[in-house]
């Protein structure tokens, strides 16, 4: 079955967790796991959710496992409850509690918090309890799944974009026999937003003994952080946005202009790699590229028993650039193996981006958990495919159809950000100048929508900023968790 994914839409996780995600997932598969729901009875008010007991157990040597129940619908409690799994890393001097989220959506909280190593600074990890959860509908957490991985593997390889109206007649009859399997297999549905996903983090505050939520969000967890503190502003503690999500935003729009966003993050790769003599790149790479997908779409290279279709080289050169580091040299090399017709290298990147392992199993349900809170999040929305093309000469085709899939799926209230977020406690929102998964205007928007905030602008490439080789953001973000104290003004820094 062929399913049109929003290829360029996910907010994506840090390219450097994939693999020690996969880690986590393997110590549950050996050991008996850890999340186990709570036996309480169900709850005949939202106060009682706010009233149970978090039981704690040890799990995975240096962490603390446990799950809390929240309502499936706040507006009618009868209808039931969600377990939410949460795990916490315990500081060594601890000053109060630290609730993280990586992105998404399906990004698994818990996976971000075991590890916390690669992730934050001593600075942090000695002051703050680091509390990870998985937000409704992601991993650990009444997990939505609509696909098996072999069909999971078939959606992410079919073609992004139709070029005739068979293949869009086409595209539509699987996108509805997708959400009529999703909505067969999952009964909730409707319920899975990022706004029930905040208030279930209100609930964990609580349980936690905090008066205030303590919070660091990257990417898609801003979003989060945005719409908890719409409905809880008077609970919000110290909060770090970083690589903010603008809010205002129809799906289309983000989907536009994040298809921007990676068109310039790939101009920037393009002309570093051109200083190398190892570069395959020619000066002009955008039709060379361009023209070597189109080869691909129509003969895709093989590589084993797999293939190395349009969209997973698409998938590829997007994992790519997300890091500058580490990810810039990586594609350099597969690109250069892509024009030598072979495909391991950039299916390999494709694989991180979309976290499958090497016997061909997803190591999360992100691939479903996007489409469903996705569509739970904004109205469906239309951006014609000769806009995205004209914006986005790259990605922009690959984005121009996202929301077709949420036309057939259920969705709830939807909980839009159109004005002012009065909040009392200062924030800090970070945007990074050249980052492909959130532009930078988003940040810069979202700091004027909370009017309480401090914008740190990184003159970088890559995405999100917080310990990402900056000690000026680093530095910042540190102080502001640990002491309150946060800059007088906005604060421009560099890599």
């Amino acid at each position: 079955m062929r399913i049109n994914k929003v290829t360029l839409r996910i907010f994506a996780l840090c390219g450097v967790l994939v693999l020690v995600a996969a880690s986590l997932a393997n110590l549950i598969i050996r050991d008996s796991d850890p999340f186990k729901p709570s036996k309480e009875a169900n709850f005949s008010n939202l106060d009682s959710y706010y009233k149970q007991n978090l039981k704690w157990r040890d799990c995975y040597s240096e962490f603390q496992c446990a799950m809390y129940k929240v309502p499936i619908n706040y507006e009618d409690i009868a209808l039931g409850d969600f377990n939410i799994a949460v795990m916490k890393h315990s500081a060594p001097d601890a000053i109060g509690n630290l609730v993280i989220n990586p992105g998404g959506p399906g990004g698994s909280g818990i996976d971000y918090a075991y590890s916390y190593q690669d992730v934050f600074t001593p600075k942090i990890t000695n002051k703050f309890n680091l509390i990870g959860f998985d937000p409704r509908g992601v991993s650990r957490s009444a997990p939505i799944k609509c696909l098996n991985d072999a069909e999971t593997d078939s959606s992410y390889a079919s073609d992004s974009y139709p070029e005739n109206d068979a293949e869009m007649a086409e595209l539509r009859s699987d996108s509805a026999k997708y959400a009529k399997n999703c909505s067969n297999d999952n009964k909730y549905l409707k319920y899975y937003g990022t706004a029930n996903a905040a208030r279930d983090m209100d609930i964990l505050r609580a349980l936690l003994g905090d008066e205030k939520l303590n919070f660091l969000g990257k990417s898609y967890g801003t979003y989060l952080g945005t719409l908890y503190a719409k409905l809880f502003p008077n609970n919000v503690g110290r909060f770090v946005l970083d690589g903010a999500v603008d809010p205002t935003l129809s799906s289309m729009q983000q989907s536009l202009q994040q298809a921007v966003g990676f068109d310039e993050a790939f101009k920037s790769f393009a002309d570093s790699c051109l200083s190398y003599a190892e570069c395959v790149l020619t000066k002009d790479y955008l039709n060379q590229l361009r023209s070597k997908l189109s080869e691909i779409r129509e003969k895709p290279i093989k590589v084993g028993e797999r293939k190395l279709t349009e969209s997973l080289a698409m998938y590829g050169i997007a994992m790519g650039l997300y890091d500058k580091e580490l990810g810039w040299p990586e594609l350099r090399s597969a690109l250069k193996d892509l024009f030598a017709g072979k495909g391991k290298a950039l299916l390999s990147m494709a694989d991180a981006y979309t976290g499958r392992d090497a016997n061909g199993n997803y190591q999360s349900n992100e691939a479903d958990a996007i489409s469903v809170i996705s569509c739970n999040d904004f109205p469906v929305s239309r951006i014609d495919f000769k806009t995205t093309t004209n914006a986005a000469p790259l990605f922009g085709k690959y984005v121009a159809y996202g929301d077709i899939t949420c036309e057939y799926l259920p969705h709830g209230k939807f909980e839009l950000v159109d004005g002012l977020i009065n909040i009392n406690s200062p924030t800090l929102v970070i945007g990074t100048t050249n980052d492909p998964a959130t532009p930078y205007n988003w940040a810069v928007k979202l700091s004027r929508l909370l009017n309480n905030s401090i914008l740190i602008s990184l003159n970088s490439d890559g995405h999100t900023g917080y310990s990402r080789g900056s000690a000026c953001v680093d530095q910042v973000v540190e102080k502001y968790l640990i002491s309150g104290v946060i800059p007088a003004q906005n604060l421009a820094c560099s890599a």
